[in-house]
């Protein structure tokens, strides 16, 4: 918000920020009705996985190429005592697949 105070346009910004510049105009009409910027809070559980689990799935995967989602979840459930059901989504993260 700094930037569109200090003069700048909103597409001058969104280029400079490597955004579009729907997302600066959007920002900025939060902010003018809101006083933040800040994304509301969402629904959902909180995190079952913690750091060390991530790194658990993010070494094993690329290890064992051909194990499906179901494999590494089971793998994870028996290693890690974790229920996750969204292996493919964390897998995706870490820019790996599931076969």
């Amino acid at each position: 918000m700094a930037r569109l105070r200090g003069g700048g346009s909103q597409s001058y910004v969104a280029g400079d920020l490597g955004v579009s510049p729907n997302v600066i105009s959007r920002l900025a009409s939060r902010h003018r009705t809101t006083g933040r910027v800040h994304d509301r809070p969402r629904s959902g559980g909180p995190r079952v996985t913690g750091r060390n689990e991530d790194q658990n799935l993010r070494t094993y995967a690329p290890r064992h190429r051909y194990a499906t989602a179901t494999r590494l979840q089971a793998r994870l459930r028996d290693v890690r005592r974790t229920r996750v059901s969204t292996i493919r989504n964390r897998l995706h993260r870490f820019g790996l697949n599931a076969r």
